[in-house]
């Protein structure tokens, strides 16, 4: 009895119905896949420039690493990429019935994990964390806006930190024109710098 009811089941997976839900899932999975991506490439977007928050910290990207616990393996586009592999797995192999149908499985289970981690992995890529004022301390930069002498007005330096262009307000004894390879070298409030020519 369960014999035969596999070898129907089996008949039914390699017949012209269940090709024709691969081909569905096929095409609607590759339309909605490519429309997943092409909006998250407005959602995750490179590092940006850093700002200065409240308590000196410069929040150098949106997101925080939290390591594996980023991994989602069940989300929209993992979900589009299994629907689309294991439509067109079942295009190509559905008339093999259960092998096909398995295979289908097997290489939208893969497509699901494979897009999980890609975006688990951006996220990482854009990952910055916070930069505190110490960790500016000693970067070398460029005056970006003059810094008069005597510490008498505020420049702006910008400086390479973590991937990412940073700008600050600097400070510095001598007069320091725009393009001044330049160094941080104190911290004297929390936005503000003393810079010294390199």
């Amino acid at each position: 009895m369960i014999q035969e009811m596999v070898h129907s089941v089996g008949n039914f997976l390699a017949g012209d119905i269940a090709m024709t839900l691969y081909w569905c899932a096929a095409i609607g999975g590759t339309v909605f896949f490519l429309f997943a991506l092409l909006f998250s490439s407005f959602e995750i977007s490179g590092v940006d420039s850093p700002d200065v928050a409240a308590d000196g910290t410069f929040d150098a990207a949106g997101h925080v690493d939290t390591g594996f616990t980023d991994f989602q393996f069940i989300s929209m586009k993992s979900i589009f990429a299994f629907v689309t592999m294991f439509g067109w797995t079942g295009v190509v192999w559905g008339k093999s019935g259960w092998g096909g149908f398995l295979a289908a499985l097997l290489v939208g289970l893969l497509a699901m994990f494979l897009t999980a981690f890609a975006v688990w992995m951006m996220l990482k890529l854009q990952h910055s964390g916070n930069i505190t004022t110490a960790d500016m301390v000693g970067l070398p930069g460029t005056v970006y806006m003059t810094i008069p002498a005597g510490r008498t007005a505020i420049g702006k330096v910008t400086v390479a930190v973590r991937g990412s262009t940073c700008e600050v307000n600097a400070v510095a004894d001598e007069e320091l024109p725009t393009g001044t390879a330049v160094k941080l070298v104190k911290a004297l409030e929390p936005s503000k710098f003393l810079a010294e020519k390199v």
